[in-house]
């Protein structure tokens, strides 16, 4: 999912150029002064930038390949004025006037070729017009395939502009606001997730929402840029670093005002919210728990899209916030700025003073939800792995039945489930390696000459390591998310607060609480051997309701051991209290029925 605007940013250039006071003006050049310049074709000279963040406002044009120039005034005053029928001397005479300063034909003809000429705002000397090259920004999208037709798209967002409208906005987000009280804090995720889990074919079912939910996305954008009064273009796919991605030319919403452009901004995760209220609708309906596991992903995806320092919705919005259209390359001087013991640079002091102020506030809101999202991601990982590991083996032996009984279909099937289990083990690992190798590599490079700075360095990574090691080492927190478990905010506050005992995904009284929380077998009972019991007497039967025997036997079949050690009625003092034995036979017969091949 990609806003996409293609902009091409020229320099000041009256910091290149002399401009000479009317009194001092240079005598026109001959051969300069009867040029008739011309706007090249296609070039469409829009006006000033609406909301901007410069001290002085830039202009932007629209070149016929869709890219949107941002020109200084002085610039955008000469490509206004040569309309073919104007030499270079009537144009410098026109600009001077409406600048109230001495501009020669020299100097009208010096920034047409220098400046105007290749950015492709002018035509060529001869009429041509100019051969330009598009801009190639750092981290845009490549590889684009235009899919869906400019005439299409517009016809989709008449479908869709009644979702714009105020009372419908209202209601979408109070909609969303209640919906995330009752399934984060009352009904929870763990469930949809175990469900999706121990079903692998499910992932498929995610998929494709999720892809459903991509393409609407776009749409909630192009929406929003024909609602402000522009017109959207064409929406395709691209490549976007290594992933694939979904993309809407929105570049016309250059001309609208601050608003107008905000909103086209937020308009793919305004879509997001309605995709989420239409899957709980789907949920109340039917009831299907995994439809659940759609509204934290949508979540993640918006707040994933609210990154500002790639070239998601998130990087629009700071840059539309501020209006400044390279925002891209602003970022870090700006926050570079904050440090006392350095000095801010021209691409600072050309800014207004609240622009630095938004994109620091930005930042510093985005920064921490990242750091909490990841650390819930680390500190899960224990959790979620072994659940994947524990379903694989279950997908493994039903692919064993199947080929046994002859049926290579569902033989095949299943091998393509176990694949599909990879994702998540994978995608964790993947995440944190891309992380954890940008990050290195970043700050080895910079201390390339600070031996001082890399040895603390050297001496952090160490530590973060080790804690990582040490929340990750297997020590008894390695089990399946069990039935009942919630996964609510509340929950994961308190794993942040047993992140000293070293199992903070699955402390010892939570394990506890869960049985043991059981690994599964081939044939649907539990792997996990019961705790050794406390004996009471030989042959009695103990309070966890086992049989108490001095002679130690493998239990890896559950199954028969819940038969054996059903209490008599011949012991009454140590028999087993009726809550606990329905716990845990309800944890058992769970297992059983989930499992069965």
């Amino acid at each position: 999912m990609h806003l996409e605007r293609e902009t091409t940013i020229s320099t000041t250039e009256e910091q290149k150029t002399e401009v000479l006071p009317v009194a001092d003006q240079a005598p026109p050049s001959d051969g300069a002064a009867t040029e008739k310049p011309r706007v090249a074709e296609g070039v469409e000279l829009i006006g000033k930038y609406e909301g901007s963040g410069f001290k002085e406002a830039p202009y932007i044009a629209r070149r016929a390949d869709g890219q949107v120039v941002q020109l200084a005034p002085l610039l955008y005053l000469i490509a206004e004025a040569a309309d073919g029928q104007r030499t270079n001397e009537e144009i410098a005479a026109a600009v001077s006037e409406a600048i109230k300063r001495g501009v020669s034909a020299d100097n009208v003809r010096q920034l047409t070729d220098e400046r105007l000429r290749p950015l492709g705002v002018i035509a060529g000397a001869n009429g041509s017009q100019p051969e330009i090259e598009k801009a190639n920004p750092m981290l845009a999208l490549k590889l684009k395939a235009a899919l869906v037709p400019e005439r299409v798209v517009n016809a989709i967002t008449k479908v869709f502009k009644p979702l714009y409208f105020p009372p419908v906005v209202l209601a979408v987000l109070a909609g969303l606001a209640a919906l995330d009280v009752w399934l984060f804090a009352y009904h929870g995720v763990a469930q949809s997730l175990r469900d999706v889990l121990y079903s692998p074919a499910l992932l498929m079912m995610m998929l494709g929402l999720v892809i459903l939910s991509a393409a609407f996305h776009e749409c909630g954008h192009a929406t929003a840029c024909a609602y402000g009064g522009a017109r959207p273009g064409v929406m395709g796919a691209g490549l976007y670093i290594v992933w694939p991605a979904f993309y809407t030319d929105v570049t016309d919403a250059y001309r609208l005002g601050k608003g107008g452009r905000l909103r086209t901004d937020l308009g793919g995760v305004y879509f997001n919210v309605i995709f989420i209220l239409a899957t709980a609708g789907a949920y109340g309906l039917t009831g299907y728990e995994p439809l659940l596991l759609i509204i934290p992903l949508q979540h993640l995806e918006i707040v994933h899209q609210f990154l500002p320092f790639i070239r998601l919705d998130g990087y629009y919005i700071v840059s539309d916030l501020t209006g400044v259209p390279d925002m891209f390359s602003r970022i870090k001087p700006t926050l570079a700025s904050l440090l006392p013991w350095k000095e801010a640079g021209d691409r600072v002091t050309e800014l207004k003073p609240w622009v630095r102020v938004v994109v620091t506030a930005y930042v510093l809101t985005v920064v921490p939800l990242l750091i909490f999202m990841f650390g819930m991601m680390l500190i899960n990982a224990p959790r979620i792995l072994s659940t994947a590991y524990d379903s694989f083996f279950v997908q493994y032996h039903k692919v064993q039945h199947a080929f046994h009984a002859g049926s290579v279909l569902s033989g095949s099937i299943g091998i393509f489930q176990m694949l599909i289990l990879l994702l998540p083990a994978v995608g964790i690992m993947v995440t944190f390696w891309l992380v954890v190798r940008r990050m290195f590599s970043t700050v080895w490079a910079r201390t390339a000459e600070r031996p001082a700075a890399r040895g603390a360095f050297v001496v952090a990574f160490g530590a973060a390591a080790a804690f990582l090691g040490y929340i990750w080492w297997p020590n008894g927190d390695y089990r399946p998310i069990q039935a009942g478990e919630k996964g609510t905010i509340q929950g994961a506050v308190r794993q942040f607060v047993a992140i000293p005992s070293g199992r903070p995904a699955l402390t010892p009284q939570r394990e506890a609480g869960l049985g043991g929380a059981p690994l599964l077998s081939s044939h649907g009972g539990s792997t996990t051997k019961p705790p050794e019991p406390t004996l009471i007497n030989p042959g009695a039967t103990t309070t966890d309701g086992t049989t108490a025997t001095t002679d130690t036997t493998d239990n890896t079949d559950t199954t028969d051991t819940a038969t054996d050690t059903t209490p008599t009625a011949t012991e009454p003092s140590a028999t087993v209290s009726t809550p606990d034995t329905t716990v845990e036979q309800t944890v058992l017969t769970e297992t059983t029925s989930t499992t069965t091949p």
